[in-house]
This record gives structure tokens, C-alpha cells and sequence, in this order.
């Protein structure tokens, strides 16, 4: 009898859980279509109408050195405190000091960043670098709500962001931001002046207001460590660094395409790629689902499950892909007509290395809790060396061809590297 009752309390936890996490990945995939939908719709197409391809070109390439800072640090502590949850002790000061520490760091970068294009002066430099903290701090936030399982004000909170992103964009488009062209670099390419931020920064800026007045991670008290600070710390930089190398092969196509081929082939490779990371992106939502349960539940993993889960996502990858490129020959042409008949011939072979990079992402978050931060950082360390000696040296020489054939390459391993080390781990391994 207590065999029995006890069976059918099980069915009924496991039903409710399923019910919750569907619910929850329906707020959370609405809420990146949202988000995504606003920026690739309206904010970059309509910064190309407005600018131009060579400024525009020059403005992505902006937005992509902020995008890895706050996707790499802020994700990092972020997927760092999701953790801590289930099995340290945090508190907010641990986290705050890391943030102190990458907003040190950002000086040098945003600096950095300028000078690699001949672009610094001091409304760019001011406007990248506030750009760049807030975004940081953006990232960093969403914990507020996939620690606590708040998938519905998760989706109010990047719906907030969605529409700063808007709101910025408009203002833009009906006052010009003053963005224009004020002379070339070595290479003839254009330096920019003007507000060039506003589209992001508002967003940005509302997105972490939502967080301030409606959670607890970004308010009192600001400097309180928790009794594993010093691991909390670790953990930090580790996912960080791991997540670091992920977002610059991400973003390459705007770093390497700017500085190895030009500004407005920036704009062709970003828009060849455009449908697959939209695709792709959906897995943002699901990997926030994914570490908040397994994280706030007793989930296992075993090497069969984690067979048929690399299998499945595998498959995705494919079918994205293929879809991605039907539905480029109707998107790219509709919503940059100008581009069209050069980025139409990447399709495939670029889309599918978008996928396949965020495809093998869900698979290490899965497996994150099994395996440890450490081996997250190892895997991205040779994701790291796969990067500099193919796709570097892959788009210096062969330019677009290069850098499309060069990132499926080592996203296709970077799959096959995270499900080796998966089925190797000991935790899953003794999982039955």
C-alpha cells in the first residue's frame, strides 16, 4: 500500500515538474523571439537604412566586442551563482566584486577595441565603455529570475529590454543620432562619430532598472561575502573564461571580417548568417530552463540519455539548417534587398556553423552540473587553439569562403569534443 501511494506521488511530482518546466520554456523562448525579433527586425536593419553598410559595419563591430563582454562575464557570473545555489553557500558582494573587477577590465578593453580600427576619441571610447557595463550588468541579472524559477518575470524582464531597444531605435530614426563619417583609417574605411549607442543603452539601461526595483541581487547589501566567496570567485572567472571563447568565435564574423576583410563585407557575412542565429538562438531560452532545474532539482543524467539527447540535438542541427537557408532567401531579400546577391551564396555553409555553435552549447550546459566548471574551461581552452589555427588563418587568406567553411569546422568539433567529455565524466558515468 505505501509501495503504491508512494509510486503514485512520484507520477504526480514528476507530472507537475514536466507541466512547470514546459511553462517555463514557453515564457523563456517568448522572451528571446522578443528580444531577438526587436534586434534583427528593427535594430540592425534599420542602423544599416539609416548609416549606411560602411557604418553600420563600423557600429556591429562596436556592438559585438560589448555583446562578448556582457555574454562571456555576465553569463559567466550569472551561470555561476546557479550553481552556488545548489551547492555553496553566495551572496550578493561576491558577485558585485567580480562585476567591480570586469568593469576594471573594460577600460582597457573599450580602449583596445577603438584603437584596433583607428576609431578612438572620447564620445566613442565614453560611450562604449558605459555601453559595455551596462550590458555586463544585464546579463548578469536574468539570474534574478532563473535562480528563483520566475520564468514569467524572466519574460517581462527582456521584454522590458525589447522595447528600450525599440524606443532608442525610433528616436534614432526620427533625429538621425548625429551618426555620421568623419574621416577614413589607414584603410580608407570610415571613423564614426555621434550616439551610436542610444538604441542599445536604453534597453540596457531598463533592463536593469526592471531588476533593481523587482529582485534582490542588485540591491543591500552590496559588499556582504558569503562564507565561499573565494570559490564563488573562481567559479566566476572559470565560466567566464569558458564562455569568453565561445562569444569571440560568436561574434567573429564582425571582429575578423573587420579587421582581415572590411566594414561592409561585415554586413554581407552578418546577414548570410542572420536566419541561423535567430534559429539558434532558441536555445538560449532552453539552456536557462535546462541549469535552473537541474540546479534546483535532483535530475540525472546517464550515458544513454545523453546519447539520445547529442543524437537529437545533432538532427536540429540539420533540419535548422536547412530551414535557415530556405527562409534567408526570403528574409535577407526582403529586409537587406542591397546585400542580397553577395551573402546568398553563404547561406547553408554559414548557418549551419551557427547552429552547430549554439547547438553544442546546450549540450555543455547539460552537462555542466555533472562535470564542473574546470572542464567547461578545458573543453573552451581547445575550442580556444581549434579557433586560432583554422579559422584565423582560414578567413586572412580566403576571406568570407574562410571564416564560413572555417567556423563549421570547429563548431562541429566543438559538438563532438563536449559529448566525448560528457560520456567521460565520472558523475554520469556512475548514473545509471
Amino acid at each position: 500500500m505505501l509501495g503504491a501511494q508512494l509510486s503514485l506521488y512520484k507520477g504526480i511530482m514528476k507530472n507537475k515538474l514536466l507541466r512547470s518546466a514546459s511553462k517555463d520554456f514557453i515564457y523563456s523562448i517568448l522572451a528571446v523571439m522578443i528580444y531577438n525579433g526587436v534586434l534583427q527586425l528593427l535594430v540592425y536593419p534599420m542602423m544599416n537604412k539609416m548609416w549606411g553598410a560602411d557604418i553600420a559595419g563600423n557600429v556591429l563591430y562596436l556592438l559585438s566586442i560589448v555583446s562578448i563582454m556582457g555574454a562571456s562575464f555576465g553569463t559567466g557570473a550569472s551561470y555561476s551563482r546557479m550553481v552556488a545555489k545548489s551547492e555553496r553557500t553566495h551572496a550578493n558582494g561576491d558577485y558585485n566584486t567580480f562585476l567591480v573587477i570586469i568593469f576594471v577590465i573594460s577600460v582597457v578593453v573599450s580602449a583596445g577595441a577603438l584603437i584596433a580600427v583607428g576609431n578612438l576619441g572620447v564620445t566613442n571610447y565614453i560611450q562604449l565603455f558605459i555601453l559595455m557595463i551596462f550590458t555586463v550588468v544585464r546579463y548578469y541579472s536574468d539570474v534574478e529570475f532563473r535562480m528563483t524559477i520566475r520564468f514569467k518575470e524572466y519574460f517581462i524582464f527582456f521584454m522590458i529590454v525589447a522595447v528600450g531597444y525599440a524606443a532608442g531605435t525610433l528616436i534614432g530614426r526620427f533625429t538621425g543620432l548625429g551618426v555620421s563619417a568623419i574621416g577614413v583609417n589607414a584603410k580608407g574605411e570610415s571613423l564614426i562619430n555621434g550616439a551610436w549607442s542610444i538604441p542599445i543603452l536604453m534597453g540596457e539601461v531598463l533592463g536593469v532598472l526592471f531588476v533593481i526595483f523587482n529582485g534582490k541581487i542588485l540591491r543591500s547589501p552590496f559588499t556582504e561575502k558569503s562564507a565561499d566567496y573565494s570559490e564563488n570567485i573562481r567559479s566566476a572567472f572559470m565560466l567566464s573564461g569558458s564562455n569568453l571563447v565561445a562569444n569571440i568565435v560568436l561574434n567573429s564574423d564582425r571582429v575578423l571580417v573587420r579587421w582581415f576583410v572590411g566594414a561592409s563585407e561585415v554586413v554581407t557575412f552578418y546577414t548570410a548568417t542572420l536566419v541561423g542565429k535567430m534559429v539558434a538562438m532558441l536555445t538560449a531560452p532552453l539552456n536557462g530552463v535546462i541549469i535552473s532545474y537541474l540546479t534546483g532539482y535532483d535530475l540525472k543524467l546517464n550515458k544513454k540519455r545523453l546519447a539520445i539527447i547529442s543524437a537529437a540535438l545533432a538532427g536540429l542541427a540539420l533540419v535548422a539548417a536547412i530551414g535557415s537557408t530556405v527562409v534567408s532567401y526570403i528574409f535577407v531579400k526582403l529586409m537587406y534587398p542591397e546585400v542580397f546577391d553577395t551573402a546568398k551564396e553563404y547561406f547553408f555553409v554559414a548557418n549551419l556553423g551557427q547552429v552547430l555553435y549554439f547547438i553544442s552549447g546546450s549540450l555543455m550546459v547539460i552537462i555542466l552540473k555533472m562535470t564542473g566548471e574546470k572542464l567547461q574551461l578545458v573543453i573552451s581552452i581547445i575550442y580556444a587553439v581549434l579557433f586560432l589555427i583554422v579559422v584565423v588563418p582560414m578567413t586572412y587568406f580566403i576571406g568570407l569562403w574562410g571564416i564560413a567553411w572555417g567556423l563549421l569546422i570547429i563548431n562541429s568539433a566543438r559538438f563532438l569534443i563536449v559529448m566525448f567529455f560528457g560520456m567521460k565524466s565520472k558523475e554520469i558515468n556512475e548514473n545509471k
